[in-house]
């Protein structure tokens, strides 16, 4: 598609793009068609943010149901004169307060361009419902991708890197430089594509297992406080646990591929009943 004008649009309506809501609207026609056609053909897309609709439209034309979230009403003359699409409607809410298994009543592929300030509540959000969807092409700051798929004892690896490689098979599609956006913002962007894994395990406490032990993540994993708060069990505990999986016991969270998390996570699970706090009924249908 050709590159739309998006500040002359903006303009047209008298509008502006709010720093308080990380807008940056992508620019560039060609990379606008490649994140189409990464998330096309689709029966049902749910775009998060919607810019000025460049790209909702083409979603529209690969799409049978488009929903967009968006957040900032100021927008709705610009994006109701841009979208006219009869396969699209609107939820104008905040993507962080939307029930994302009631948006459809069966699955659906995300699509969308995180702001940056958010990127990481959202994605924790799409995991906690990750049966809600079959594939994610997300844009996000190319430094947060290199740590999404960053891998043990790397510098960027950390406890996001262990929830999206134990829920999902990620892949880096393609870099987007500042001069793509309007305006451009101070980073470098990359699309990716998130696929849920088939097996995999429970979303909500395995975020929060994660985390815990990634919470002192210079200490070695039986020193973890936070682990062993969540565990409800002690440092000999974590020993013997670690130890029962046939992992390391003097070696750092960061040492552990997303694979040692998962078998000790299922072997925590069957020795206790330590995860009834985190379990929600979040399934969709289909």
């Amino acid at each position: 598609m050709t590159d739309p004008n998006v500040g002359a649009v903006l303009a047209q309506y008298n509008l502006a793009t709010a720093k308080s809501l990380g807008q940056n609207f992508l620019r560039d026609g060609n990379v606008l068609q490649k994140i189409a056609d990464a998330a096309c053909p689709a029966a049902r897309i749910l775009e998060i943010g919607a810019g000025i609709g460049s790209l909702t439209s083409l979603l529209c034309e690969g799409a049978g149901e488009v929903v967009t979230v968006e957040i900032d009403r100021k927008l709705e003359p610009l994006l109701s004169a841009e979208v006219p699409h009869e396969n699209h409607r609107f939820l104008w809410q905040d993507i962080l307060k939307t029930d994302l298994s009631t948006v459809f009543e069966e699955t659906y592929t995300v699509v969308g361009n995180l702001p940056y300030y958010i990127t990481t509540e959202i994605l924790m959000q799409l995991y906690e419902h990750i049966d809600c969807w079959d594939h994610a092409v997300l844009m996000v700051q190319r430094e947060v991708a290199e740590r999404l798929l960053a891998g043990p004892g790397s510098k960027e690896y950390r406890a996001a890197s262990v929830i999206t490689g134990s829920l999902c098979d990620g892949e880096l599609l393609f870099e987007v430089p500042p001069h793509c956006f309007y305006p451009p913002p101070h980073v470098h962007s990359a699309v990716l594509r998130l696929t849920p894994k088939k097996e995999r395990p429970e979303a909500i406490s395995f975020i929060a297992f994660a985390k815990a032990a990634f919470a002192a993540r210079r200490k070695k994993m039986t020193s973890s406080a936070a682990l062993q708060q969540l565990l409800h069990i002690d440092k000999n505990g974590l020993l013997s646990l670690l130890s029962e999986a046939g992992l390391p016991t003097d070696s750092r969270a960061e040492t552990f591929n997303p694979a040692d998390f998962c078998k000790l996570y299922k072997l925590a699970q069957r020795k206790k009943d330590i995860f009834l706090n985190f379990s929600k009924n979040r399934d969709c249908k289909g």
